[in-house]
């Protein structure tokens, strides 16, 4: 296994405010597909301590699953024990007898629930997409539908993220405001003298960072 640096999860989100829509839709697909590739490489053994203490998110922003296993990650196992994660992300064990990747589905549309509440004012969802996603957790929580049997198939149900309109209408408004920044720009410098075009454009440069 690779060893990847970076923060839990549930303090990642402490640390930060503002995810994006796209960022948070990419880390749903991101996290299924850890979980179809640990089930994969596992002989389809189940992981079933998902939740948001057992995901990492890397310096770079992607999502992996914690390794359990691990030593040096046995205080972090004990934080999953706990009443109140085990009650929120933790199937009941009188329903894990189905057998299958039950828990772990189960766990993956708690984690989901979590995220969508935790970033609730930030991330404006279209009702397709709400009704999208309802849909699938309650496949995932048995709460309603045809329960998942395989995590692939909650991959497949995943919808992609959707400009709202008030991001339409935020992404109109920049470039409308760009281009004013711009005939501003054009006009300061027909008025000028070819050193004072020079001394705008060195005094306006960007720099942009890692």
């Amino acid at each position: 296994m690779d060893c990847i640096r970076g923060t839990l999860l549930v303090r990642y989100l402490k640390g930060r405010r503002g995810i994006g829509k796209a960022e948070l839709f990419g880390w749903f697909r991101q996290l299924c597909v850890c979980v179809d590739q640990y089930h994969r490489c596992r002989k389809q053994k189940q992981y079933r301590y998902l939740n948001p203490y057992s995901i990492v998110v890397s310096e770079e922003g992607k999502l992996f699953l914690l390794d359990l296993e691990a030593p040096e990650n046995g205080a972090v196992l004990k934080q999953m024990q706990k009443p109140a994660v085990r009650e929120g992300f933790v199937k009941p064990v009188c329903e894990i007898g189905a057998g299958g990747q039950s828990a772990d589905i189960f766990a993956y549309g708690r984690t989901v629930q979590f995220l969508l509440a935790y970033t609730q004012g930030e991330t404006e969802l279209t009702r397709w997409e709400e009704m999208r996603l309802a849909r699938m957790i309650a496949r995932c929580t048995g709460e309603a539908g045809k329960p998942y049997a395989d995590i692939s198939q909650v991959l497949r149900d995943l919808p992609a993220a959707k400009n709202t309109d008030r991001e339409k209408a935020g992404s109109r408004a920049a470039d409308m405001r760009s281009m004013r920044r711009k005939k501003k720009l054009l006009a300061a410098a027909c008025a000028c003298t070819a050193v004072c075009v020079f001394t705008a454009l060195k005094d306006n440069g960007t720099v942009s960072g890692g």
